[in-house]
């Protein structure tokens, strides 16, 4: 096994309380530090089944560790579109957010023309002023055999798109991934916990950042990757069953954007 975790381990406290109740009593634990954690581990196996979702192994590989966007431009712009629509509609943001504040690195606006003067009062600011808010989510990623990978993308961009939304109104998201898959082995009946931190509250996230890593090939290539890198021989055939989790987003589930958005701006989710 090339893992370097030790899979004894015992569930991090910070993970919701609720996960406990439905996790399987007979798991394995693979909790990663971080991103470049788990890339580095996918970088040091292969897959068995190399053609899976249509790519090879090697060049879902580069595509990963580059970061390189698989979403089409005019398939992100239009479900991005659609999803600023419907929250519009419900009155969850207003276009005011577009027309007096534009976001950038630093968040401010500087006139030259006052800077050349000496004036140092010469720093535009937006019209409101936010008090920040944080909020920490958890992305599933187990879902079963029969959901597409055309469902999950679609899913992937929905949720992203709504996640740039919230950080606009200074709702900052804290994201991470979570995979759970149960009786893996034919030898001990073991399930999975998987959990790799993907982006803190201060990274910058757009549908294109995010959608290089959270698409429809982290589950079927480099998490079944890690799977047969774990158990070998004794894995069962159809890579376990998918363990939905409370707490959680299923990007394999119809998302509903208004629902996502309304409950993360109350704090319920």
């Amino acid at each position: 096994m090339k893992l370097d975790i030790k899979l004894d381990r015992p569930l991090a406290d910070i993970l919701p309380k609720e996960w406990r109740a439905v996790l399987p009593s007979n798991l394995d634990n693979a909790e990663f530090r971080n991103l470049r954690h788990f890339k580095n581990f996918v970088s040091t196996v292969t897959q068995k089944k190399d053609n899976m979702c249509d790519v090879s192994y090697a060049e879902a590989l580069r595509d990963l560790l580059s970061e390189k966007p698989l979403f089409s431009a005019d398939k992100v712009e239009h479900i991005r579109n659609l999803v600023r629509a419907n929250l519009l509609k419900r009155g969850l943001i207003t276009k005011e957010i577009y027309d007096r504040y534009k976001y950038n690195v630093d968040g401010l606006i500087v006139d030259i023309g006052e800077l050349n003067t000496g004036n140092p009062e010469c720093v535009l600011t937006p019209a409101h002023s936010y008090v920040n808010h944080f909020h920490e989510l958890y992305i599933n990623i187990s879902y079963p055999y029969y959901v597409t990978n055309e469902t999950v993308v679609e899913n992937a961009i929905k949720l992203l798109a709504t996640i740039e939304e919230l950080e606009r109104l200074h709702i900052f998201i804290k994201v991470s991934l979570v995979l759970v898959s149960q009786d893996l082995d034919t030898r001990n009946g073991k399930s999975l916990i998987t959990t790799i931190p993907l982006f803190s509250h201060k990274d910058y996230k757009s549908v294109e950042t995010m959608g290089a890593v959270v698409n429809d090939r982290l589950l079927r290539k480099f998490c079944f990757a890690l799977f047969e890198d774990i158990y070998g021989s004794d894995l069962v055939s159809g890579y376990g069953e998918a363990l939905n989790l409370p707490k959680t987003i299923n990007i394999g589930e119809t998302l509903d954007e208004i629902d996502l958005f309304t409950e993360i701006q109350k704090g319920k989710r």
